[in-house]
């Protein structure tokens, strides 16, 4: 074999697993209870304590289940049952003044903790639900979204 097939062969063995690089971590499940779930480049697996949270992440809890997500910035995010959030952008580089939480709400009940972005960058700070987008202006916060 030559070495430019091999080159090809490698390149394109690699080019699926480079897509499905999540990055780093921005954050891990602190605690949980019952059946918890991360949905990540369209796979769905348990998750348990310990395990990374990334950027775009899907966690879901099942019936008569909890978790406790820590960020990065020490932002906590606890979900309770039957609940579903995307982490649609997290950015925590303070250093480079480059600050950004977003999340949606999907279903059922959050409790939010203001970690560094939260009190630093209070506008920087988006969760959005399926009626509403809720602004940080304090340090901490509940909701809870239902099946429309």
């Amino acid at each position: 074999m030559n070495g430019r097939f091999i080159l090809c062969l490698m390149i394109t063995l690699l080019l699926p697993c480079l897509a499905l690089a999540e990055g780093p971590p921005i954050g891990k499940i602190k605690t949980g209870t019952g059946d918890m779930a991360v949905s990540r480049g369209g796979r769905e697996t348990a998750i348990n304590i310990g395990s990374p949270v990334y950027q775009n992440d899907i966690i879901r809890t099942g019936a008569d289940s909890a978790v406790g997500i820590i960020f990065e910035d020490n932002t906590i995010l606890s979900l309770g049952p039957e609940s579903e959030i995307v982490i649609d952008e997290y950015i925590f580089a303070p250093e480079k003044d480059m600050m950004s939480m977003v999340t949606r709400m999907l279903k059922g009940t959050a409790c939010y903790i203001s970690g560094i972005i939260g009190r630093q960058s209070p506008e920087s700070v988006k969760f959005q639900t399926p009626d509403a987008t809720i602004g940080i202006r304090g340090t901490q916060f509940l909701v809870k979204v239902t099946d429309s």
